[in-house]
């Protein structure tokens, strides 16, 4: 089979995966909203099986480029989900789905290549395990992408969850130059890449995608479409 054929085929795999673990993710901060006394989010329609409601164009183009992702963050009522201890139970809920979607389909990933099916780029039985693999990977990948401490992500409303109450000035201002962050990150990682060789988001995310994927695949490996650089967040 072709590069090209393959290539296709390791995109096109990511648009199931992409259907599954971003609206899991969302849906996890929903859930976890919900169960703390927000009602709303099932008002608003935030447990459902339509896609739609979580995608994000420019996350959704991120998954093919940089084999990361986000969704259209899920809104909650202060008023409901007030308290530390709720916060952070909020933004660490759609993490958590990620990463038990991603045990529960790696654990059955496991049991089908252990009876033979493969994961491959070809038109066979090997790419329903590809696919599976793909969903597997792109759930661990989210969950580690979104544990980082970078403004709009997870991972930083938990750090301004514990400590904007002790600088309350310093979290305006990094919320007013979250673009200015992002552009500058954007420059760092791929000057690192072009000097050093070497995907700094990757590094960034191994300490917790590596963990995540020995536990929910028995080893820790990443996903490349053929032809383009791959994510492969493991630690040496």
């Amino acid at each position: 089979m072709s590069g090209f054929v393959a290539f296709v085929l390791a995109a096109l795999v990511l648009v199931p995966a992409l259907l599954v673990a971003i609206p899991v993710h969302e849906m996890g901060h929903a859930a976890a909203a919900y169960f703390q006394g927000d009602r709303s989010v099932r008002y608003f329609g935030y447990f459902t099986l339509d896609p739609r409601r979580f995608l994000d164009p420019l996350g959704v183009i991120a998954v093919f480029i940089a084999l990361v992702g986000w969704g259209r963050r899920v809104p909650v009522q202060p008023n409901r989900i007030s308290s530390v201890r709720q916060r952070l139970v909020h933004e660490l809920g759609g993490p958590a789905a990620n990463l038990v979607v991603a045990i529960v389909l790696g654990t059955l990933w496991r049991f089908l290549t252990a009876t033979g099916l493969p994961s491959t780029f070809t038109l066979s039985a090997g790419l329903i395990g590809e696919t599976l693999f793909a969903i597997v990977f792109l759930n661990l990948s989210i969950f580690a992408f979104q544990l980082l401490p970078i403004p709009g992500l997870d991972g930083w409303e938990v750090v301004e969850t514990l400590f904007r109450s002790r600088n309350p000035r310093f979290f305006y201002n990094v919320y007013a130059r979250r673009r200015d962050i992002w552009i500058a990150l954007f420059v760092i990682f791929f000057l690192f890449q072009l000097f050093q060789g070497a995907n700094l988001l990757a590094l960034a995310m191994s300490p917790f995608y590596t963990p995540a994927s020995l536990i929910s695949v028995g080893q820790c490996t990443g996903y490349a479409i053929p032809g383009l650089a791959g994510l492969y967040p493991c630690l040496p």
